[in-house]
């Protein structure tokens, strides 16, 4: 049965059911006509027997001239009469079944009472006549009851199976039909895949719960024709982004392998590879970080020190800016607090200080300033560097993008910094503010909305 499709298993249990009930309406059928054919022939013998008593009350004085012909009077036949005394001896009869007992007991006097044998219906009365009391009793056979219920089941027996045909034909039509607009959408859906994410499912617009699945199941596409598109730019942006590092040190290494060299020489090549290994371990820990969900994200809501974590991303990037001579200048205008995730936004600021200090005029300086501007938290970082082509910053949130493709290796960066930090903003739904200026500096703000309740 679990193997069977939602179709058969359908069309199986509407058969079962339909057979249930008809064979319980059948049964009641039946039940019902038998006590209303049984009540019938009672009622008819309770007629019959009060016009026998009053016949016999007419010839009381002469009971032999009394004739009972009723069998002809009602056209109930077959019908049994006979008058029996006090003494149990009949007085005047009809032919009787041999197996209905002479009963005198129990028998309430002017109330009619019926007793049921095992082919034979019979009904009693004791009734009171010359100070002498008489029983009449009045019988008929389950012929009637025999022939109608009999009939009943022949009718039964032909028209069940007929309605059954019937129903189950109207079954089989409505679940097949029903279906008919599923089996559609997996024919359509069996045509999807990667290559073909943009076509979508077609419906009726009639607004029921099959368009209400079409309807999902195109948002689901969509939603992944998205996802794809964006894995396929990704995983081709990231191929090329490690190609470049991998290349580099299969290079060195086989320049190295050529010959003897001096061990100076090797320390440079592995100094040199090394160098490009730490550019490969740090873009794929930007892809990493890039590539989770948002909706994996943890919820945001430690309560941040901004004076303090600016003062912690400064130190931590002391001695890389020790290596170009830059001087980072801390200015702390305001202090505040925010809510968020420490360590996510540490990580935004110290992409913004590295790239200032890259990008910076050797012997100048890197200013990081807290402050209220216009009733917003801000983080500016300034820097006295090479500034941004106004075409260029259009694009530095993108991935792998840098402004000065020239300093690659140099400044180590994958092109990442950025696209996390816009990310990690739109986490704390902060705003990014950039002001750049060739040959002149850069000045990149993160702006916070003041909470209005403190």
């Amino acid at each position: 049965m679990n193997k069977l499709s939602i179709k058969r298993k359908l069309l199986i249990y509407n058969i079962l059911i339909q057979t249930i009930i008809l064979v319980v309406l059948s049964l009641s059928i039946y039940k019902t006509l038998h006590i209303s054919t049984l009540d019938k022939i009672e009622t008819s013998l309770k007629v019959i027997i009060l016009d026998i008593v009053d016949d016999i009350s007419e010839h009381k004085d002469n009971l032999s001239e009394i004739d009972f012909d009723e069998e002809k009077e009602y056209k109930f036949k077959p019908l049994y009469v006979r008058l029996i005394d006090k003494n149990l001896k009949i007085v005047k009869s009809t032919i009787f079944p041999d197996e209905i007992p002479i009963n005198h007991k129990n028998i309430k006097l002017e109330i009619i009472d019926f007793q049921e044998y095992e082919n034979f219906i019979v009904g009693e009365i004791k009734f009171s006549m010359l100070n002498n009391p008489y029983i009449l009793q009045v019988a008929t056979n389950y012929k009637i009851l025999n022939e109608t219920m009999q009939n009943l089941f022949y009718i039964l027996i032909f028209i069940i199976p007929i309605i059954l045909i019937f129903s189950i034909t109207g079954g089989y039509f409505l679940i097949y039909k029903s279906f008919n607009p599923i089996e559609e959408i997996l024919e359509n859906l069996r045509e999807i895949n990667s290559t073909t994410l943009s076509k979508r499912l077609l419906y009726s617009k009639r607004e029921d719960e099959i368009d209400m699945l079409a309807k999902e199941i195109n948002s689901l596409l969509e939603r992944l024709e998205i996802s794809f598109d964006k894995i396929n730019q990704f995983s081709s942006d990231a191929s090329h982004e490690l190609k470049t590092p991998l290349t580099i040190i299969r290079g060195e290494i086989e320049i190295a392998l050529r010959k003897d060299r001096e061990k100076q020489e090797y320390k440079t090549t592995l100094q040199s590879c090394l160098d490009e290994v730490l550019i490969i371990q740090q873009t794929i820990d930007d892809l990493l970080f890039l590539a989770k969900e948002e909706s994996s994200e943890k919820s945001i809501h430690e309560t941040i020190y901004v004076d303090e974590l600016t003062l912690e991303a400064a130190k931590e990037l002391k001695p890389f800016a020790k290596i170009k001579n830059i001087e980072i200048k801390i200015q702390i205008d305001d202090i505040f607090q925010i809510e968020g995730h420490s360590k996510l936004l540490k990580i935004g600021i110290k992409n913004i200080l590295k790239n200032a200090i890259v990008y910076s005029h050797e012997a100048s300086s890197v200013t990081v300033k807290n402050s209220i501007e216009n009733d917003n938290f801000v983080i500016t970082i300034e820097d006295k560097g090479i500034g941004i082509s106004k075409e260029d910053q259009t694009k530095i949130f993108e991935k792998f993008y840098r402004t000065d493709k020239s300093r690659n290796k140099e400044s180590g960066g994958t092109g990442l910094g950025m696209s996390i930090v816009e990310k990690i903003a739109k986490l704390h739904g902060a705003k990014i503010e950039l002001q750049s200026q060739e040959k002149v500096g850069t000045t990149v703000k993160l702006i916070f909305k003041r909470d209005i309740n403190e």
